[in-house]
């Protein structure tokens, strides 16, 4: 029994067993109640951006009171404290390092460390910063804040495509999934917040796919077996909606259908699951018109064709993930788009409520936020633990700032690291748009090498041959004087060398960056050399992580990596 079989195998244990009785089609068709609530939620989000009144003091007190007598708050003497001037004196700025003794002690056993309401679980962070951080979260946290701003966003996915539409509209969820297991830290368990196998509580998140098949999590499924699963679980269903954080992930499952089109007809006309049983019915119908559809699109089959009703595609769709525009585009050609939330695993900072493609207005009801002007903080440093900072009240259509942030999970003041551009205001509430994280690009010598330049100098460089979706990173390489490499699937048609496509990626980059250039003329740092790779070798890169232990909302692709890491993890075994 081969690798993948041995997995679809616990796969079909895992998700048939309890189920025999079920319906015979995967669906994911929500239900009245689910729509009644998330209506709720998106017109009370909306009354908050109209008139805030005195809610974001509301939150701020909520969060002190959780503060109040744990070990965190004696320290810093909050029983003193009667506002938000008391508030700043207090507390200082501070990053997870200067966090990181309080998760300790909760590590050691010690309770009531930061917040009254103790932590049920440790949330391990995207990574984005390097070795995952433990995010606390509590009950409280996720009943009276989080849960509730989930359903909001989703009323305003419902009502795009219209409320009585959605009660006969299935979803396809791809921005979490429930899993089969967690790890353990300190005796806490331990997961990705995408990967959270259960909910708190009824007014926790609980949507009506909660209990679907092809939501949950398979112990020891790779990536691309997922996507295939909920492909052809939801065959049959009128998918509406797809929602994801990383568009590279709505993309990724367009590439699926695309290559693997033959085997899920194939599936489908026989009632299997990559050729095995399973308790979804055959549909000789649906697959005679995939077929014909695939045979009229030159081989190749396209969302539209298995969902011809597919309406809205929800992504983040700012910073980085902006440059993943037009192949989303390509694959859902003429479908709406519409942003996620700004979240994160230690909270959420904007909550969409209209149709604007990429920002969402500040949620000044689920914690308390500070605006730190990006001039306050030099490239790569933190803030200071005194920095001024500004109320949302304060901040200027067209600045960019550091968030700093506190929530009712215990992270009090803290430097999140990531910049926001103020769009607009939405009432009284300024729309928010993720500019990227603090400091992440490259400077060896104060080039300062962002991930735009880098994208936008492979695309000029490439020219006539930039096509489909080139995966490529530059990895700063430390030497005497130091330079970079840019790792890149190479293009089969491009007729340049690997030397003379590095020599045009370095000339578009010296134009695009002045300091990079100077960097150059003066010879601190050293030429850019091009590591041509085989098709796919970052998707092994991926899987290799993927074992490692390294959850989905870990494996972000990125133009620039932070060190060399991706080297060594591609090997010799992947080049071209």
């Amino acid at each position: 029994m081969d690798a993948e079989t041995s997995v679809l195998s616990q796969q079909l244990e895992q998700t048939d067993r309890g189920r025999a009785e079920r319906q015979q089609a995967n669906s994911s068709v929500v239900s009245d109640s689910f729509l009644s609530r998330a209506r709720t939620a998106l017109e009370r989000q909306r009354a908050v951006c109209r008139e805030p009144g005195d809610l974001p003091e509301r939150v701020f007190k909520d969060i002190l009171g959780q503060a109040e007598g744990t070990y965190f708050g004696k320290k810093h003497d909050l029983a003193r404290v009667r506002g938000l001037s008391d508030w700043k004196k207090a507390v200082p700025i501070r990053c997870y390092p200067a966090l990181r003794p309080y998760i300790d002690k909760l590590l050691d056993g010690d309770s009531n460390v930061l917040t009254r309401s103790e932590p049920y679980a440790l949330l391990k962070t995207s990574g984005s910063s390097g070795k995952p951080k433990l995010i606390p979260t509590t009950r409280h946290w996720r009943n009276a804040y989080r849960g509730r701003a989930l359903y909001a966003q989703w009323g305003l996915y419902f009502e795009h495509i219209g409320f009585d539409r959605a009660r006969d509209t299935a979803v396809l969820d791809l921005s979490w999934e429930r899993s089969t297991s967690s790890q353990s830290e300190g005796g806490y368990p331990s997961y990705s917040i995408s990967q959270r196998p259960a909910a708190v509580s009824s007014t926790d998140w609980v949507p009506s796919w909660y209990e679907e098949s092809w939501f949950q999590g398979v112990e020891g499924e790779d990536y691309k077996s997922g996507l295939y699963r909920k492909l052809r679980l939801l065959a049959g269903s009128d998918v509406r909606i797809i929602v994801a954080l990383n568009p590279s992930k709505i993309v990724g499952l367009a590439e699926q259908l695309a290559e693997r089109g033959e085997d899920l007809i194939s599936d489908i006309r026989n009632g299997t699951l990559a050729g095995r049983a399973t308790h979804v019915d055959r549909d000789r119908d649906l697959a005679a018109r995939l077929d014909r559809s695939r045979q009229a699109n030159g081989g190749t089959l396209r969302l539209r064709d298995l969902w011809p009703n597919l309406s809205l595609v929800v992504s983040w769709n700012s910073a980085s993930a902006a440059l993943y525009r037009p192949w989303l585009e390509e694959v859902t050609p003429g479908i709406p788009k519409l942003p996620f939330s700004a979240t994160g695993t230690e909270g959420i900072v904007t909550i969409p409520v209209d149709e604007h493609i990429s920002a969402g207005p500040l949620a000044i009801d689920l914690g308390l936020y500070e605006f730190a002007p990006v001039g306050q903080r030099e490239e790569g440093t933190d803030l200071e633990p005194d920095a001024e900072t500004l109320d949302y009240r304060d901040v200027e259509v067209g600045g960019t700032y550091n968030i700093v942030m506190s929530q009712a999970n215990g992270l009090y003041r803290y430097d999140l690291g990531d910049r926001y551009t103020v769009v607009d205001r939405v009432g009284g509430v300024p729309r928010l748009e993720f500019a990227g994280r603090t400091g992440f690009g490259s400077s060896f010598t104060g080039e300062k090498l962002t991930e735009e330049d880098v994208y936008n100098a492979v695309r000029l460089s490439l020219g006539e041959h930039w096509r489909g979706r080139p995966l490529f990173s530059l990895v700063p390489v430390w030497a005497t004087p130091p330079g970079y490499t840019l790792a890149i699937e190479w293009p089969q048609d491009c007729p340049l060398s690997a030397p003379e496509f590095a020599a045009a990626v370095e000339r578009q980059l010296q134009q695009l960056n002045i300091e990079y250039a100077e960097k150059r003329r003066t010879d601190r740092l050293t030429p850019i050399t091009v590591l041509p790779l085989r098709p796919g070798a970052f998707g092994v890169v991926e899987e290799r992580r993927r074992l490692e232990g390294a959850s989905p909302a870990q494996l972000k692709h990125h133009w620039i990596q932070r060190n060399g890491d991706l080297l060594r993890y591609l090997g010799t075994d992947t080049q071209r």
